[in-house]
């Protein structure tokens, strides 16, 4: 088991194909138990630098969603659609991991590797293109754009 290294999807799932007997079980939760897990969407997103250097303004403005929308979905009364997770992501300038890890926390759909919608995405995201790029680049693919 791991000792001090960050508690990764990854991580956690290369060790819990060893996990063989009920003591190995033990430890393997007792790992979930200090695993730092975020309830909701918003909880995740606020707890990034990157957010937290942005103002709640310049996040809706960047992300195209609707400002009284958007500002619903920042306070949390308003639980955000993978999409518009994306959108917010993007805004924020955060990496594909963190846009992954953003997916999760919001319980939506992760990135597939075999759709061609995410793969543009996701080379969107690793190019630091806008929203509005983004949205350029899935049109040009004739794939739908960000709702």
């Amino acid at each position: 088991m791991t000792d001090k290294k960050e508690l990764t999807t990854r991580t956690l799932e290369n060790e819990i194909v060893n996990v063989d007997d009920q003591e190995s079980l033990d430890r393997f939760l007792g790992q979930l138990d200090h695993a730092k897990s975020f309830a909701s969407f918003i909880d995740y997103f606020h707890s990034l630098k990157q957010v937290k250097d942005q103002s709640e303004a310049d996040l809706c403005r960047k992300s195209g969603i609707e400002r009284t929308y958007c500002y619903h979905i920042l306070n949390g009364t308003k639980a955000p659609g993978r999409d518009k997770i994306i959108r917010l992501c993007i805004a924020a300038s955060l990496d594909e991991t963190q846009t992954r890890r953003a997916l999760e926390a919001g319980k939506s759909a992760p990135f597939y590797a075999k759709s061609r919608r995410d793969a543009v995405i996701r080379y969107a995201i690793r190019q630091h293109l806008s929203v509005i790029d983004t949205d350029i680049l899935l049109e040009d693919y004739g794939l739908e754009r960000l709702e």
